[in-house]
């Protein structure tokens, strides 16, 4: 038990550092390389050329303060295209608010154009979008590139948009976050209370019931991750349902057997040294 529940803070841990409404129609802010110096890598023909070694690294490439937006949401739209890249790497693009907080969107998804970036690739688009909550702005945006290995990647002029659409996103980035890292506090603490009653062979039925529960819960949540990406649903939604699924699920579920079996270990150990006890 105090494995399984060690892995469960271990996987909380991971959860923590993890309303449509009408987009506002601000004009488009362009990056042109031609123009704009990257941070990282060299200018060819009006694209940017990183190259990464075999230990990787961290690329920025352009901060934009005090972005022009308006509605709920902006994205960073470009094109990319890449040679050899090792593992998995991705572009990002990081969102500061006024009160300090900051929040990421990354180029993770399996395809589309939020796609990794792996292998190799001709020239494809791709997004980056963030969704707002309430009336705050950022006040700026750094964009990178984040590569785990080896490989060369270029870059094309980016981007900044308020489209005229509807956000479909179930929540902002900034909500995802939010969730994971609440979801991820709960979680640890549930974990360290029940190995602390099983540990005691305290409060069984309640302990039991607790951890079926939370493993029926995971289920729930594995099925609703599911869902979000069958509809694309942005990083900062999916993740945070999948991550929590699959730790609810992976210690839970197990976990609840475990437990069954250290208090019917409890109880025996009690009905023996009573057997033993003096008359």
């Amino acid at each position: 038990m105090r494995r399984a529940f060690h892995s469960l803070t271990l996987a909380a841990a991971v959860l923590v550092v993890s309303a449509p409404s009408a987009w506002g129609s601000e004009p488009p802010v362009k990056v042109d390389w031609n123009q704009t110096a990257p941070l990282s890598g060299r200018v060819i023909d009006g694209t940017v050329e990183v190259t990464s070694s075999g230990t990787g690294g961290t690329f920025p490439l352009v901060a934009i303060d005090e972005p022009a937006i308006a509605g709920d949401g902006y994205a960073l739209t470009g094109r990319v295209r890449y040679q050899g890249v090792a593992g998995v790497g991705f572009l990002e693009m990081w969102s500061v608010f006024p009160d300090g907080g900051r929040y990421f969107s990354r180029t993770l998804a399996n395809d589309g154009p939020q796609a990794r970036i792996s292998g190799d690739s001709g020239w494809r688009d791709f997004e980056l979008p963030f969704y707002l909550e309430g009336s705050e702005r950022p006040v700026r945006l750094e964009i990178g590139l984040v590569l785990r290995g080896a490989g060369r990647v270029w870059i094309g002029p980016l981007e900044l948009t308020s489209p005229g659409t509807t956000s479909s996103a179930w929540w902002s980035d900034r909500t995802g976050g939010l969730i994971g890292g609440i979801a991820g506090s709960l979680i640890g603490l549930t974990g360290a209370l029940v190995g602390v009653l099983v540990a005691r062979g305290r409060g069984r039925r309640a302990v039991l019931a607790t951890m079926v529960a939370l493993a029926i819960t995971g289920g729930g949540l594995l099925v609703a991750g599911a869902v979000a990406l069958a509809f694309s649903q942005p990083y900062a939604v999916y993740f945070p349902l999948i991550l929590g699924g699959i730790i609810l699920v992976a210690v839970f579920g197990p976990g609840s057997r475990r437990a069954r079996r250290a208090y019917e270990d409890v109880e025996l150990r009690k009905m023996r040294a009573m057997d033993t006890a003096p008359s």
